[in-house]
């Protein structure tokens, strides 16, 4: 069996480098804190709700977990969350409401509506949002300051090697080290994509008692962005013109340090600079661009990048 889950969210063991962020979440559940926690999509935001709710269960705190995979509006929240607790009775204060794809409730009524909505289900204990969109979450929580805001970043390389290589050895698969660090280094250390990217590694190694070659990195990605390019293509013909020819601009470029100056115009194909910043603006909010820390413009996703660059 691939010892690398695909496609779905991991739990358990199988989550790397989430303790830190789990401990803060738990400890925002015991203390009745309410606590919005982000990641860029497919950073395994998802993974650390489950694995949460899980942990609070075992822990007697009584969690109520909600996915809102679509939600239409306030009334279709309150409806929801009210199947939840009626599923999961329990005292007010020993609740902990949990919600995945909480940015769905940014734009489904009035904010003030769905604050109120959430404070009622979660009765009296500070809800848990889980979401790609952290300032909008924030916005959510009644009283909540930017202490209430954790963020989920790529998986840095010193985690994820020992991670890798553990799988890799448990399954009598041969692998390197500056393999493992290759293949992170094409996706940027992104969860989901390195997940993916060595659920085809390994089995193109042949699956157990197998040896990676240094070749199939290369042929592994390459199914990645395949499987991957009708989701992309979604994305993409769900954007304006214009955003379609800012994002590829940035994609063409890797980043832009100066995003509105005529040289990224001209890469973009854009006529004038309010364009350009209008674009920008809708891309951030989307959560498809984010900034360097030195500030500049640049994919938040580098495989949305690849697959944004060679295509015509």
């Amino acid at each position: 069996m691939n010892p690398f889950p695909c496609h779905v969210p991991v739990r358990g063991e199988e989550l790397c480098d989430r303790e830190d962020a789990l401990e803060a979440v738990l400890g925002a559940a015991r203390e009745g804190r309410p606590l919005a926690v982000a990641s860029l999509p497919g950073a395994g935001v998802s993974s650390v709700a489950r694995e949460a709710s899980a942990r609070l269960a075992a822990q007697g705190l009584e969690p109520i977990p909600v996915s809102l995979v679509t939600v239409a509006d306030g009334a279709d929240l309150e409806a929801r969350l009210a199947a939840a607790l009626g599923a999961a009775p329990g005292r007010p204060p020993a609740r902990r409401l949990v919600v995945d794809d909480a940015d769905r409730l940014v734009g489904a009524g009035e904010d003030r509506e769905i604050r109120e909505v959430i404070a009622r289900a979660s009765g009296g204990s500070g809800p848990l949002l889980f979401g790609h969109d952290g300032p909008a979450l924030l916005g959510l929580l009644d009283g909540a300051d930017g202490d209430a805001l954790l963020e989920i970043g790529p998986l840095p390389f010193a985690a994820w090697l020992p991670y890798a290589l553990e799988r890799f050895l448990e399954t009598d698969v041969w692998v390197s080290n500056d393999q493992v660090e290759g293949a992170h280094r094409l996706v940027g250390g992104h969860p989901r994509h390195l997940q993916d990217l060595f659920h085809e590694i390994w089995n193109l190694a042949g699956g157990r008692g197998g040896r990676v070659e240094d070749a199939m990195l290369a042929e592994a990605l390459e199914r990645v962005l395949g499987r991957r390019a009708r989701e992309w293509r979604a994305v993409w013909d769900g954007l304006t013109g214009n955003q379609r020819r800012f994002l590829g601009g940035v994609a063409r470029a890797g980043t832009e340090p100066h995003p509105f100056s005529s040289a990224s115009l001209e890469r973009s194909g854009l006529t004038s600079a309010s364009s350009a910043q209008r674009a920008a603006s809708a891309l951030e909010g989307r959560g498809l661009l984010g900034r360097t820390d030195a500030g500049a413009l640049r994919l938040t996703d580098p495989l949305f990048g690849r697959w944004l660059a060679s295509e015509p």
